[in-house]
This record gives C-alpha cells, structure tokens and sequence, in this order.
C-alpha cells in the first residue's frame, strides 16, 4: 500500500517513522451509543504499508465496538521529542495463531498469563487511512 490519498509520501514517511518511536497509542472506538471511548495500547508492529497490529483480549469492549463500528483513531506522543501523531484507519479483528506467535513477547505475560495459546488472544489489525504528524 503506498500513502494513503490525503497523504503526501513524505508525510506518510514522517508518520511511520515517529510512530515507531512511541511504544503506546491511545486507541479511540466508537461504543453502539456513539460515544467514543480511548485507551493505551501497545503497539508491537507496524508494517511498512502503515499497518499497525494490538494484542487484546476477544472478550474486550474495544472488540465488541470495532466488530459494530472499524473505524478507529490512535494518538500517539512523545514527550521527549515533543513529536504527536494522530492517525486514523480501520480496524479488523483477527484470529490467526501464526501472526500471534510472530508477534509474541514475553511481557504480554501481564495481560495474557495463559501465554501465547490463550484462547481468548485476538490481534488488531488497523489500516492507517489518514494521519497527521506534529514534529
């Protein structure tokens, strides 16, 4: 995938590159009443198209929003750089045990105790869409 429309390659570069400086994104959903509801999450990919991958937990409130409503935002900052990035894109949901032990750390551990086979283990995938990068 190259840069999204609204996106000169440049900026879709510039995006990337401080996104894979910060280790946590507020993740934003959308409840089945409209109201919008963030959290931290840790981001453990992020593909050269863009693409960013969240463990969580299939059980969660974020998955039960993403699954009635996939578009998401995630903010991202750096205090010490004094560089933010606001993103925007469409999540999926995804199940594949392949892409989940690719990405398996032990410090998921804290939040997955039954390890990597947790059946409970789902992925976010998000698609980035558009974005904005203050540096």
């Amino acid at each position: 995938m190259s840069a999204p429309a609204n996106l000169s390659p440049e900026e879709f570069d510039s995006i990337k590159r401080n996104i894979d400086q910060i280790r946590v994104a507020m993740l934003t959903t959308q409840d089945k009443g409209g109201q919008l509801r963030t959290r931290p999450m840790a981001t453990h990919q992020l593909d050269a198209d863009g693409t960013m991958w969240f463990f969580t937990h299939n059980d969660s409130n974020k998955v039960s929003h993403i699954r009635q409503q996939p578009a998401v935002a995630l903010g991202f900052s750096n205090p010490e750089t004094h560089v933010s990035v606001a993103t925007s894109g469409q999540a999926e949901i995804v199940t594949d045990q392949d892409k989940v032990n690719q990405l398996w750390t032990d410090s998921l551990l804290d939040w997955f105790p039954e390890g990597k086979d947790d059946p409970n283990i789902v992925l976010l995938k998000v698609t980035t869409t558009s974005g904005e990068c203050w540096e």
